[in-house]
């Protein structure tokens, strides 16, 4: 597989820290299920060094990560979304017939992100939250209703998925029927963008984006003729292109139901593989907020996040040209040990005597928009699952895949066990 050539790399880059930048394999074991120990390391040797893998550089350090983030005239979002592998022709020719990318709130810069942000303010303000509520806490019993008599289940796949899946149609006012294919459209976007597949699986999931790009552009057209009490009704109103409303509408639906499930999937490991953790919330459900909190640090959904130089940087004491990729390492700042002390251990109450400073939904400008509603979330399936099934825990002896991408860190499926009375 041919990965994504940096418009900065040049020989002289690759060079710059052989060691480390070769060592780096995030897709694979034992750095896809423990990348931690990867990351404190090169936050000690070479906070910033340089992966061929990625054509790109990878920046470790949380005060590093706070600079950047804190200067987006010099740190791009340009090309935050941009895939790390070239596509053959033939997967080419299939997205041609899809909507061409556009900026999105992800990867925009200055007064034309804040014109893309504005539209979707509304939606994510905290009184549409609230109002949002028991329809979340309806859809988290619903899905309990399900398999509560089983005894067991796969958390990921019948709950931590369905549930943040659910909110997100409702508020775009889009079938509960199209879930499963929204769900495997967006699992395969993700894929094509941010792993390594073969050229196959590549053309499968380049089917899959266009098939969904066209299932919310036939949406959008209805809700112009008819609109109705959602967001997708809201937003076909503002000054937005076709594209853009296709692609941004698409990035929301992602980014709304894949970070939120392996938030609850994560916490939800986190906290039975220690029981008395998951006893201590079942006891006291006002941990549950400091206990979110924690997650997002120890252990992010959102991992990395990229940024490209506008001109020539000086960052952890070695120079950038214009044009170099930077592949922002939130999970590593988050465990950064002169920012947390003992930064390796999940501490449920840490949250409760500091003030919350993670960077699991980003800094600053493009903070995440949808962090509240996530947390929302995150904090009744918690509450559901604790009232519910107090005595759950994790079934033993079952292997444990990390999904293998940069952008998105949580399981493929995750068992529990309880005790039916």
């Amino acid at each position: 597989m041919e990965i994504m050539s940096g418009k900065g790399s040049t020989q002289s880059q690759k060079n710059t820290c052989p060691h480390l930048g070769e060592a780096y394999q995030p897709f694979v074991n034992p750095q896809l299920d423990d990348p931690y120990s990867f990351y404190e390391r090169a936050r000690s040797e070479e906070p910033l060094f340089y992966s061929p893998l990625l054509d790109a550089y990878v920046l470790t350090r949380y005060d590093d990560i706070q600079t950047v983030l804190k200067d987006p005239t010099r740190f791009s979002s340009a090309d935050a979304l941009r895939p790390i592998v070239h596509f053959p022709p033939e997967v080419l020719e299939i997205l041609s017939q899809g909507y061409p990318d556009v900026p999105t709130m992800l990867n925009s810069d200055g007064e034309n992100h804040k014109r893309l942000r504005l539209p979707f303010t509304k939606a994510f303000a905290p009184e549409q939250l609230e109002a949002l509520e028991d329809s979340v806490r309806a859809i988290a019993n619903r899905l309990v209703d399900n398999f509560v008599n089983d005894g067991h289940a796969d958390i990921i796949s019948q709950f931590a998925c369905p549930l943040p899946l659910e909110v997100i149609l409702i508020m775009y006012g889009i079938p509960l029927e199209m879930g499963t294919d929204i769900k495997k459209w967006c699992d395969d976007r993700t894929a094509l963008r941010s792993s390594q597949l073969t050229k196959e699986r590549q053309l499968e999931c380049a089917r899959s984006h266009v098939a969904m790009q066209q299932a919310i552009a036939a949406l959008i057209e209805e809700r112009r003729i008819k609109p109705r009490n959602d967001l997708i009704s809201d937003i076909v109103t503002s000054d937005l292109g076709m594209s853009e409303l296709v692609i941004l509408l698409i990035g929301i639906i992602l980014a709304g139901h894949q970070t939120t499930t392996h938030l609850i999937g994560n916490a939800l490991k986190l906290l039975l593989e220690q029981q008395q953790f998951w006893q201590a919330l079942c006891k006291d459900p006002s941990l549950i907020p400091f206990v979110l909190e924690e997650v997002l640090r120890y252990d992010t959904s959102v991992p990395s996040m990229i940024r490209t130089t506008t001109q020539e940087v000086s960052l952890a004491g070695v120079t950038l040209p214009k044009g170099s990729r930077i592949f922002l390492m939130y999970s590593s700042a988050n465990r950064d040990e002169a920012q947390y002390p003992d930064a390796d251990r999940f501490d449920i109450e840490r949250f409760q005597h500091v003030s919350v400073n993670h960077l699991a939904f980003g800094y600053g400008i493009h903070h995440c928009l949808g962090a509240n509603l996530a947390r929302r979330e995150g904090r009744i399936a918690l509450e559901v699952l604790s009232k519910r099934l107090p005595n759950l825990r994790l079934r033993p002896n079952q292997q444990l895949d990390h999904i293998p991408t940069m952008m998105v860190r949580g399981f493929t499926q995750l068992y529990v066990e309880w005790d039916v009375t």
